[in-house]
């Protein structure tokens, strides 16, 4: 019998074998209510989203090193959100057959799990009889150091409960559906959710710690999660250093490690949905330095642009980067940097890091058009024949410099082939494939950012330091038809046309490294 109400397991100290999440009622809690196994993440809960606060952080000990959080009772506004922008997909439609934002997805993910065991004890438990009666709608896995000796941390599970009594009797019924149910586990409550571990002995002493400080409690991961904005369907959050350290002599190159556990200390993501789109939101606390980059350059690039990328402010983040980047390469085992550097001056006439901050320079980005993106101009294997290209934007002069040094490590036969042009901008420089598009960008004077496509992934490019975009809309058609031409399977096909872009945009802000992707789907 398990703990708490009903009785106490012996303790019973776990072998190396057995550490880490080796639990059979844990893999079995996860399998059954969480939806893991052969039941696809994107099925175990398409829109009971979103909710503010820390979730099942509050029966977590506060000295957790990491935690993935999901919570399944947000508003109903956010399970409208998230149901419309799934069904935009018919592979979801087919396969969940949920259409209905009030519907139990608890319930739909427990029935499919069970028909899939093997075990016919699993085809006993009734979800209505054994686990409605007493599953919340939160929980949270998270690695607790071991104190115990070895390297790995020991693993928990904090489980949302509304009745003790009869989670204590619906958890020993998913124990025997398990291929291990005889294997021992603790079982422990704090506040409102059930914790277990791999002994009785963890589990009284995870809800003990919980009790008395969780990690909700603290003040770093509040201050992690509130940098993510709104929490989405699923929550996560590593202590880098604190994670480091309980694997110890595990973790590869030590100075590497050592390096990681100074420049960032913690790390957050959260995924969420709108009704068209869904994103990724991550957070990294450290030493970033914040530089005042000008505005991001992509938002000028033409409409008809296809794919992006446009770092803003490069050559001022070196600089603030470059004595970190030496430290970091001088601690590498075996590495003279300095000797290397000079060689590379002495053979190319260029300087570091002086002449690599002024490539970056106050714009740098790379870019191509969809206009002229055809399958016979790629097979032709004339890149003139489609557009794309380089814009550096800094000092002209400057830049025209740098070229010309580069120019020269070239023989002047290979010069006369070069498969692109230059032109000077007023500030800056292009190299691009044909003379058409390298007056364009040098011209910059584009409406990419007010595009609907743009939009629809990105939130304030301007001001962002980095941005990438992909118009997947633009080539839908060419990639869907080389898809089908390679065989590719229809339901595959259909489950690509809804989509319609994708980005990322990323920028410090206060102590955190803010980044976004985002995948957009057309209404």
């Amino acid at each position: 019998m398990v703990g708490g109400p009903g009785g106490q397991p012996p303790y019973r100290e776990p072998s190396a074998k057995s550490r880490g999440v080796k639990a059979a009622i844990i893999a079995t809690v996860l399998t059954l209510i969480v939806g893991g196994g052969a039941f696809a993440f994107y099925k175990l809960d398409p829109f009971n989203l979103f909710t503010a606060g820390p979730q099942a952080a509050e029966a977590l000990p506060a000295n957790a090193i990491f935690y993935v959080g999901v919570d399944l009772e947000p508003s109903a506004e956010q399970k409208v959100a998230a149901l419309r922008f799934l069904n935009h997909f018919p592979a979801f439609r087919e396969e969940v057959k949920i259409d209905d934002e009030n519907a139990d997805v608890r319930r739909r993910v427990f029935e499919e799990a069970a028909e899939d065991a093997e075990d016919p004890a699993c085809a006993a438990i009734s979800y209505d009889a054994d686990i409605a009666p007493w599953i919340g709608g939160k929980f949270g896995v998270a690695g607790v150091p071991g104190p115990r000796g070895g390297t790995e941390p020991d693993v928990m599970l904090a489980l949302e409960v509304t009745d003790r009594d009869a989670a204590v009797v619906g958890l020993d019924k998913l124990r025997s559906c398990s291929d291990e149910s005889d294997d021992e586990y603790g079982l422990a409550f704090s506040g409102d959710y059930a914790v277990l571990a791999e002994t009785q002995a963890l589990a009284d002493e995870f809800a003990a710690s919980a009790d008395d400080a969780s990690l909700a409690d603290d003040d770093d991961f509040t201050a992690d999660m509130e940098s993510l904005g709104d929490l989405g369907v699923a929550t996560m959050w590593v202590d880098i250093e604190g994670s480091i350290d309980a694997l110890g002599p595990v973790a590869p190159g030590s100075d590497e490690m050592d390096f990681l556990k100074t420049a960032y200390q913690r790390g957050a993501a959260t995924i969420r949905f709108s009704s068209d789109s869904v994103e990724v939101v991550t957070a990294i606390y450290g030493d970033t330095p914040s530089i005042d980059h000008g505005d991001n350059q992509i938002v000028d690039l033409p409409e008809s642009t296809v794919f992006a990328m446009s770092e803003a402010g490069g050559g001022e983040r070196l600089d603030a980067s470059w004595d970190d980047i030496m430290s970091a390469a001088k601690e590498e085992a075996g590495v003279d940097i300095e000797t290397q550097i000079s060689q590379f001056e002495a053979e190319t006439g260029l300087a570091l890091p002086e002449d690599l901050s002024t490539v970056l320079g106050d714009n740098i980005m790379f870019a191509i058009d969809s206009e002229g993106l055809t399958a016979a101009a790629i097979e032709a294997e004339d890149p003139s024949l489609f557009n794309a290209g380089v814009r550096f934007t800094t000092d002209p002069a400057a830049l025209n410099a740098i070229y010309d040094k580069v120019l020269a490590l070239v023989d002047a036969d290979a010069q006369q082939s070069l498969p692109f042009v230059k032109r000077d901008a007023d500030d800056g420089i292009v190299i691009a494939t044909n003379d058409g598009y390298a007056e364009r960008l040098a011209d910059l004077d584009g409406g990419l950012g007010d595009s609907g496509e743009f939009q629809s992934v990105t939130d304030d490019a301007a001001g962002k330091e980095f941005v990438m975009f992909f118009n997947w809309d633009s080539v839908e058609e060419q990639i869907l038809q080389a898809a089908e031409n390679t065989g590719a399977p229809p339901d595959v096909i259909e489950n690509l046309e809804p989509l319609r872009a994708f980005g990322i945009t990323a920028d410090v802000e206060g102590d955190y490294w803010i980044s976004t992707y985002r995948l957009s789907v057309n209404d």
